[in-house]
């Protein structure tokens, strides 16, 4: 049953409340989600290496089933789209700690939210890659009969380096990975609009269904014959709302142990139904028509509503096992954006060397290790501090200078 929209306002606003998220605990994390992130930037850091260094020329890739092999080496894409609905189910989550309902959202409270918990991070990326691009290193520069470099930083700013990848080609790989965050992002830019809009929150279900027809059709009809095409920003807007419809679900309807499993291994089924058994999705002609990507996305919705559940009652403990996995996830924006520097410069290292057979297993699990770390310190000394410092000063200015807004509007 949907909980009423209506909810009790406190009189004071709580600063900390709005101002700290990125300085949460570890504790406080859902450790199901951070895992399921941990997966996703895994295959999608898997899949950079292998193809530069195929893990095939190891003793252990030359007898992996190609089933395991591609599952492994090759689901960087579905990990992306694993990313999409991660997203979308946490910033839901958030705007619901934070405003009580979607409609209430604060538009500036929203924008200035994801402004410093984004922008820092990009600024600081692109100031490296700009550099490097000028310093003409290998692997970074932009080749000039493509785009400049000054279009690519408006690209990746004004959120729209994916579309200008489409009209010119592959960027650089540290450039071409911010096509996500340009989809991500553009998504981000109407979401706060599209909750005042829409009334009560229930009717947030007719977006996501108009968005799960809309989706497979712009990831085959848009721009045919581009190999890029799918990377335009209207193709996974299934996945990010989904991840929203999951995260008012996980809030708002009560569900039963029963009910609550039956949604965990359907959840399942159809993710690993998708990333294991690829002949078969083939065969059904869901990747024909893109609707694998459906099933997939999907199904990680059901199991996010599955974690959160189990995670809000206190039943989901971390295991050890998957320890690695969150220790990835746990900073998965700061991982992402900078795990090719590790991958450039180990592989770099491997072939200066002259290295090969299993040595290449050394430079996977090398690239895993030292991505978490520089994703670990550049959180912990750049886009945490950064972020709280940034969110101070915004609600600084709203409560100091606007004192007589309510509440969700400060």
């Amino acid at each position: 049953m949907i909980i009423n929209d209506k909810v009790h306002k406190p009189a004071e606003p709580k600063i900390y409340e709005i101002i700290i998220m990125a300085g949460e605990t570890a504790e406080k994390h859902n450790s199901g989600i951070d895992t399921l992130r941990g997966i996703a930037i895994l295959s999608v850091i898997l899949l950079h290496i292998n193809i530069r260094i195929p893990f095939s020329v190891t003793s252990l890739g030359s007898i992996l089933p190609p089933v395991i092999y591609k599952v492994l080496f090759w689901s960087g894409y579905y990990g992306v789209c694993i990313f999409f609905v991660i997203s979308g189910f946490l910033i839901t989550t958030s705007t619901l700690r934070k405003w009580g309902t979607l409609p209430t959202i604060s538009l500036r409270g929203f924008f200035a939210m994801r402004f410093a918990r984004i922008v820092p991070l990009l600024i600081g990326l692109l100031l490296i890659l700009s550099f490097l691009h000028l310093g003409g290193v290998p692997g970074f520069v932009i080749n000039s009969a493509q785009t400049s470099l000054g279009r690519a930083i408006v690209a990746a700013l004004t959120f729209h380096i994916n579309w200008l990848e489409i009209q010119t080609g592959y960027l650089p790989a540290s450039w071409d990975i911010l096509w996500t965050l340009s989809i991500e992002e553009f998504f981000y830019l109407f979401f706060p609009v599209a909750c005042l809009l829409i009334g009560k929150e229930r009717n947030f279900v007719v977006l996501v269904i108009v968005f799960l027809i809309v989706s497979p059709f712009a990831r085959i009809v848009l721009y045919p014959g581009n190999d890029l095409a799918d990377h335009n920003h209207f193709a996974y807007l299934d996945a990010l709302s989904l991840g929203c419809m999951a995260a008012l679900i996980a809030k708002r309807i009560v569900i039963n142990k029963r009910v609550l499993t039956a949604i965990a291994i359907t959840g399942w089924s159809l993710l690993l139904f998708v990333m294991v058994f690829r002949k078969w999705v083939a065969v059904l002609g869901l990747s024909k028509i893109s609707l694998n990507v459906t099933v997939l996305v999907i199904g990680t919705a059901l199991v996010l509503i599955w974690m959160q559940k189990r995670f809000v009652s206190g039943q989901l403990v971390p295991s050890r096992f998957t320890g690695l996995l969150r220790f990835l996830g746990r900073n998965s924006y700061e991982v992402y954006l900078t795990h090719m520097f590790i991958v450039f410069i180990l592989v770099e290292v491997y072939n200066a060397l002259k290295l090969e057979g299993d040595w290449a297993l050394v430079l996977y699990i090398s690239v895993l290790i030292f991505s978490g770390i520089l994703g670990e310190l550049v959180a912990r000394y750049f886009s945490i501090p950064f972020n709280n410092r940034l969110r101070l000063y915004f609600k600084r200015d709203l409560l100091i200078n606007k004192k007589s807004l309510p509440l969700e509007e400060a």
